[in-house]
């Protein structure tokens, strides 16, 4: 059925495939994803909710052991504690309870009462009591907690009603035992915890709060709670003082409803690009397709011989192009008729000459010595043994850039001052190595960004200064590099002091320079790169490249090279271009 389709049609199909499975696909996992840090995230929250709470509630308890500890430690109230007094009041006491709560800053909500009370019968309160004194000794008398305060420093009970109030209010006691036979106990108005529960919505939103008190029966709530089914969140946290656990459950669903709602925008966002995708991807392929189509139907008018057509009816016996839309079908019957009429003796001409081409210009790039790299990097460990050498930093920089310009960058053109930077970096490294053995010395002129030569055709021949010209030659060596550009043309000279260039390769070069650039590069090894790079200069340049071999009168080699401007204009554009 896709033969059938015309080729936008099938572009837009094949598209839209991908965006219908690309963008839902990428939105689910991205929601997975999401959701699983958004749970983590209102997990920790919620347990750091709880212990907030827990640390709130057990703040309180800690304000009245606190007020009790001080109490205990007052001299006046000791001495009290130790008299057997026959009344159940003193005001001096009374006066220390209320300077002590004030100095703790204890708030009175938080507070319900203070008493000391003895085996004996004796009962002393800060705080509105109904009861009288016989009253008061016959309640002590029936305290169940008394003697389970000599096992424990410190006792806190669970809610339960005044025992010094005919009222029975809800509260909380904090119990120190002080000396034998006399216990402070310190009261907290349950109505006051409870109150931080509500002002942290923790009885709302779902959660149901549950407290346990050290022998995990659970205090709070008064009744039993029936708890919705399904799956539920829960956090605790344990009080330092008292014993006392606080477990907070919420279902799971409230607790993700903001990442629900979230997933919904994000559907609907999702939604939104596909539509928009789809909308742009239409109107892309029936605009990128259009000259497409245009062409195929002028090639399709394209008369051919007998001899075509039947070598095309053969090529395509199994498709039928009347049944077909496939702009491709009928652009290929069209483009083959037109490409046998082309003379065929060119063709292979042309596909000979570039692969021969890109041949010599990967063997160029092929060409860099590996001991240069191997020496190079045996130079940056010896100065890295060397401290604070500030050369290491310079030789890597350098090293790095060389090696980004000759394996990143694909441009066969580059700028002339492109490729003078390359050597220079390469001279530096040298000059690095060999110390004051080697002096080089520079002359650059002109815009040199304003000349486009081909890539790596200068550092090459600096590298067979060193590598071959100073072979067998004793220190001190010489390079010289000049560059310049003026309105007249440019040239390229680079000179050394070394053996030079042997008469047998002066002579094969020659030869090989007489063929028009189509050296024989594998006839001899010696000399590749100065043949290649040659070779790759005339291919761009034509008949107007100046470049010249020679020895100097004192000795060493003498490397020149460049173009006149002005007198072809094709030479011209390719130099400037």
């Amino acid at each position: 059925m896709l033969q059938k389709w015309s080729f936008p049609t099938r572009l837009f199909a094949i598209y839209s495939l991908i965006i219908i499975l690309v963008v839902p696909l990428s939105n689910f996992v991205l929601y997975r994803y999401y959701k699983s840090i958004a749970y983590q995230t209102l997990s920790r929250a919620f347990d750091l909710e709880v212990n907030t709470l827990a640390e709130q509630l057990d703040k309180v308890i800690v304000a009245a052991d606190s007020l009790a500890v001080n109490t205990l430690a007052n001299p006046s109230i000791e001495n009290w504690m130790k008299e057997t007094p026959d009344a159940n009041s003193n005001s001096k006491v009374i006066n220390i309870f209320n300077k002590m709560r004030l100095d703790l800053d204890v708030d009175p909500d938080s507070f319900n009462r203070i008493s000391i009370i003895k085996d004996s019968g004796t009962f002393l309160t800060f705080g509105a009591s109904s009861l009288n004194k016989d009253q008061a000794k016959k309640r002590i008398t029936s305290l169940t907690w008394f003697d389970d305060v000599e096992n424990k420093p410190m006792l806190v009970l669970p809610p339960h009603r005044d025992d010094w109030d005919s009222k029975g209010k809800m509260i909380v006691s904090v119990i120190r035992g002080a000396v034998p036979g006399t216990v402070i106990e310190v009261q907290i108005p349950f109505s006051y915890m409870e109150a931080m529960l509500f002002k942290g919505n923790f009885t709302t939103n779902g959660k149901h709060v549950t407290v346990y008190d050290d022998n995990d029966e659970i205090i709070y709530p008064s009744e039993e709670r029936v708890m919705p089914s399904g799956p539920y969140v829960t956090a605790e946290s344990r009080f330092s003082h008292g014993g006392w656990r606080i477990v907070v459950a919420q279902p799971m669903d409230l607790l993700l409803k903001p990442v629900r709602e979230t997933g919904y925008w994000m559907a609907a966002i999702a939604g939104g690009l596909s539509l928009a995708s789809l909308t742009m991807i239409y109107f892309f392929t029936a605009r990128t397709t259009r000259p497409l189509v245009r062409l195929s139907h002028a090639m399709a008018q394209l008369p051919g011989d007998e001899k075509t057509n039947v070598q095309l009816a053969r090529l395509f016996a199994n498709v039928d192009g009347k049944e077909t839309h496939n702009e491709v079908v009928h652009l290929y019957h069209s483009f083959r008729s037109m490409l046998e009429r082309l003379e065929e003796s060119k063709q292979l001409a042309v596909e000979a000459r570039s692969r021969e081409l890109q041949a010599q210009f990967l063997a160029l790039q092929a060409q860099m010595n590996p001991h240069f790299l191997y020496n190079t990097l045996t130079l940056i460990g010896m100065l890295g043994m060397e401290d604070g050498n500030d050369e290491i930093p310079k030789i890597t920089g350098e090293l790095v850039q060389m090696l980004r310009y000759i394996t990143y960058d694909s441009k066969e053109l580059v700028t002339l001052k492109e490729e003078v930077d390359h050597a220079l970096c390469y001279l530096d490294i040298m000059k690095m190595r060999y110390r004051d053995h080697l002096s080089v010395q520079v002359s650059l002129s002109g815009d040199l960004s304003a000349i486009r030569v081909p890539k790596l055709v200068v550092q090459p021949f600096v590298e067979n200064c060193v590598k071959h010209g100073f072979a067998g030659k004793k220190y001190p060596w010489r390079i010289e590099l000049a560059v310049a550009v003026s309105e007249s043309g440019w040239s390229v000279g680079i000179r050394d002091d070394g053996g030079g260039f042997g008469s047998d390769f002066l002579q094969r070069f020659e030869a090989n320079r007489n063929r028009s650039g189509a050296f024989d590069l594998y006839a001899q090894s010696g000399g590749l790169g100065v043949m290649n790079t040659y070779a790759r200069l005339h291919h761009t340049f034509g008949d107007k490249l100046t470049f010249v071999l020679s020895n100097g009168e004192a000795g060493g080699a003498s490397v020149n090279w460049g173009m006149k401007t002005g007198e072809d204009a094709d030479a011209e554009h390719i130099a400037r271009g």
